[in-house]
């Protein structure tokens, strides 16, 4: 075969290979240097080698993943205790002393990869922060790498937070990252999160925040004996009733005891009963499978849950979970309508009692739903 034609067929067959979509990255601002990549390992490859073309593409790569890491935020959300509030329902005073305290927490959602690229950005982010609260809370849920620069950071950060009694707190700390990296054992082995250091580390934000409220209360000095059983009287919900509307009251109402774990009713449950907690912690969980369920909301001792169906008689929407041993008050609806018959008065004001707290619990939702959407 002429060697004219032999060119012309290979000449043929490389413009036929040639990638015209790739001009496309030459377009958009954004994607100027994807095709400078292109470019590159393309002209290396002509005049020097494929290898060299190689090792030049992963050399870029790296650069350009850098780029972007630190051109990034690793910080996804920040809120202060005071606007956004842990799934513990609490009752109205002490909403209050957390609204009035909460600014002492500061909550972080980190994002990405922590890094040296990355780390002097968080600490810029934190500093502020460090001397001006008590708590400050990382999620590190969506954190995707961690290496040693990251961790002596927050080293230093619990070591500054700690000058002033503050506490570091790390909460949903990832076991398997994309790298196969397990971040809690990597912070176990350069001391961050062991047994003896002053880090406290929990499964889900969640957790972290409701830890934090309980030590605030506590320091606000709303303390109370856990294990007391609380009288009908005593309950937020019937403050300043008569008594003998109340003895009445309690006359139609049955005592039940649960232990730790024990489920009170199930999702489905066709029942009209509303509980009262005299002891004890439950939750309310919505099942996702046979081992898995996702935590809607706490409830403790002096409040009360299962009013939706108290007021709808409707089936269950979901579980309830003595989560300590509980004792309860529980009424029915059939009991309530028996005892509104004798006492209007008292009735009513129980309902508006309910709608009260119903409305306040509404309100701070709708409050933390705008912080989370700002």
């Amino acid at each position: 075969m002429p060697v004219a034609s032999l060119a012309g067929i290979l000449f043929v067959v490389g413009v036929r290979m040639f990638d015209r979509s790739s001009l496309h990255f030459l377009r958009s601002r954004s994607t100027v240097l994807d095709f400078t990549v292109i470019a590159a390992v393309i002209v290396t490859a002509l005049t020097v080698s494929l290898i060299a073309a190689s090792g030049v593409g992963i050399a870029l790569a790296i650069l350009l993943f850098l780029r972007g890491q630190i051109g990034g935020t690793v910080v996804r959300r920040k809120a202060y205790g005071n606007e956004v509030f842990s799934k513990q329902v609490r009752l109205p005073a002490e909403m209050e002393i957390l609204k009035r305290h909460g600014d002492r927490t500061v909550i972080f959602e980190l994002q990405g990869s922590l890094f040296f690229g990355t780390t002097d950005q968080l600490y810029v982010a934190l500093e502020p922060e460090l001397k001006a609260r008590t708590y400050v809370i990382l999620d590190l849920r969506r954190v995707q790498s961690v290496d040693v620069t990251a961790a002596h950071m927050l080293e230093q950060i619990r070591d500054t937070l700690a000058e002033h009694a503050g506490v570091l707190v790390l909460s949903q700390i990832p076991r398997a990252l994309p790298s196969g990296q397990d971040m809690e054992e990597y912070f176990d082995q350069v001391g961050l999160v062991r047994a003896e250091s002053p880090v406290r580390a929990f499964g889900e934000l969640d957790e972290a925040m409701e830890w934090v409220e309980d030590r605030m209360l506590e320091q606000a000095g709303l303390e109370q004996d856990e294990e007391r059983l609380l009288e009908l009287q005593e309950i937020d919900l019937f403050a300043g009733r008569k008594e003998e509307t109340l003895a009445a009251l309690e006359v139609c109402m049955e005592k039940r005891s649960f232990e730790a774990g024990q489920r009170i009713f199930a999702r489905g449950d066709v029942d009209d009963d509303l509980f009262l907690i005299r002891r004890g912690r439950v939750r309310i969980v919505l099942p996702l499978g046979e081992r898995q369920a996702h935590r809607l909301a706490s409830f403790a001792r002096g409040d009360f849950f299962g009013e939706m169906a108290f007021l709808d008689r409707d089936p269950r929407s979901a579980d309830a979970i003595a989560f300590t041993d509980t004792d309860l008050f529980v009424l029915s609806r059939a009991n309530f309508d028996r005892f509104a018959g004798e006492h209007k008065r008292a009735a009513i004001a129980l309902l508006e009692g309910l709608a009260r707290v119903l409305a306040i619990r509404l309100r701070y939702t709708n409050a933390e739903l705008r912080v989370l959407q700002a």
